[in-house]
């Protein structure tokens, strides 16, 4: 049985500290000196009075053993046991418990203190047998602890700089909407993270135009974020030069824009969707081009519903794409809805939380027709907010979404 110990340490001496409360003082000393022959070659016992045990607690020391009478009070014993766990000692309790027995401690396991002299051996053996074992262990979990707490600052300084990302893309969005003539303008813009993939822009061009622009990347969080907004940035939408301006159509806006982007393009292709409309206020007479965008809808004041479909492919894709001009009109009271395609996936109509229930749907389609009596943009923006908030997995948005909603006022409603 001694053969292990000698096996684990070598030239080493094992050395054990024994210490015991008043009434188990003859005990304790009667332990440390058998000790020694029960454990195996090369152990020291040393016998220490509680009060002063904690001096015992120092490199050289391999385990603690401590006899506790329910009678006395063991003064000193709680110090005594974290000097020890902090000096990463086997720890063995021998306690008056009545007979009954006891369940080790985080810190000791826990004997009867009427165990005879070769069941505390025994026990002694193997708590020093492991305690190597439980050493390294220790000491893995000091480098893990370590490594985890420099992973936490690291996520909280990855946080705060998505945080102040999202700010800054937000400050990019417009504060308020342009208002010429008797178009108004509203959005809905939520990111399913920090940032979204999607941007919109509404300018003002002239006394009589305005131009409305939305862009989605493919994909997700700050790649996206970037993309579209270096697109919204560069969208070309006025040509000025001698004495006079030219408003640059939708679909050569756009591509101009997708030369740029397969210009610069790296070894990762970055592609994205976009709409580009420009409105003439004064007659409601409307341009617009797509690139691999959903197709706007058009609620009519008079109850028809439309859909503007616009060919062209993804900007980012493909050299010298070409992008075709849609002409339609806006009548008094029209509503123009531009959105991105998360809106596909935000009305699952299925509560199962099932991947079938979140797969693309034209739902949408139909949450736009019921919000179509809304007294204005703002207001119809309000209630699309509350019908998404009140979806399966609102919380958790599959994709970022974003609505603009164009509106030509009622006759008569021009000045409200």
């Amino acid at each position: 049985m001694t053969e292990p110990m000698r096996a684990r340490n070598g030239a080493h001496t094992v050395r054990i500290a024994v210490s015991a409360t008043p009434r188990r003082e003859e005990r304790g000393q009667a332990l440390a000196r058998e000790l020694p022959a029960l454990i195996g070659s090369g152990t020291v016992a040393e016998w220490h009075a509680l009060q002063d045990a904690q001096t015992c607690c120092s490199a050289g020391t391999t385990a603690l053993v401590v006899l506790l009478d329910a009678r006395d009070v063991p003064t000193g014993l709680s110090a005594l046991l974290d000097a020890a766990e902090e000096a990463h000692l086997a720890v063995l309790l021998l306690i008056d418990d009545g007979g009954r027995r006891r369940a080790s401690t985080e810190t000791a396991a826990v004997e009867s203190i009427d165990a005879d002299d070769a069941t505390v051996g025994a026990v002694l053996r193997g708590m020093i047998g492991r305690q190597p074992e439980i050493e390294r262990l220790g000491r893995e979990l000091a480098i893990a602890t370590r490594f985890t707490g420099g992973l936490r600052g690291e996520i909280s300084r990855m946080q705060e700089e998505l945080q102040l990302a999202a700010q800054v893309q937000r400050e990019f969005l417009p504060r308020s909407f342009p208002e010429v003539g008797d178009i108004r303008a509203d959005a809905f813009w939520r990111p399913a993270s920090y940032v979204s993939g999607d941007i919109y822009d509404v300018v003002r061009l002239d006394e009589c135009h305005i131009g409305i622009f939305i862009a989605d990347a493919v994909g997700h969080g700050v790649p996206a974020a970037l993309l579209t907004m270096v697109i919204c940035r560069g969208l070309p939408s006025k040509e000025v030069g001698n004495g006079t301006y030219r408003i640059i159509p939708p679909g050569e806006a756009l591509a101009r824009i997708n030369t740029d982007m397969v210009t610069h393009q790296g070894r990762t292709t970055r592609f994205a969707t976009a709409v580009y409309c420009v409105i003439d206020t004064s007659t409601g007479h409307a341009t617009m081009a797509g690139a691999g965008h959903p197709p706007p809808v058009i609620l009519r004041a008079n109850g028809e519903t439309e859909l503007i479909q616009t060919p062209g492919g993804l900007l980012g894709v493909f050299e010298g794409e070409s992008y075709e001009d849609v002409q339609f009109q806006l009548l008094p009271g029209d509503r123009l809805l531009i959105y991105s395609d998360g809106f596909e996936q935000a009305f699952p109509g299925d509560p199962s939380g099932t991947r079938q229930a979140r797969l693309p749907s034209k739902r949408y389609l139909d949450e736009f027709v019921a919000v179509r009596t809304a007294p204005t943009a703002a207001a119809l923006v309000q209630q699309i907010a509350r019908r998404v908030d009140m979806q399966f997995g609102s919380v958790h948005q599959a994709d970022d979404l974003t609505l603009l909603v164009i509106e030509r006022l009622p006759e008569g409603k021009t000045l409200a």
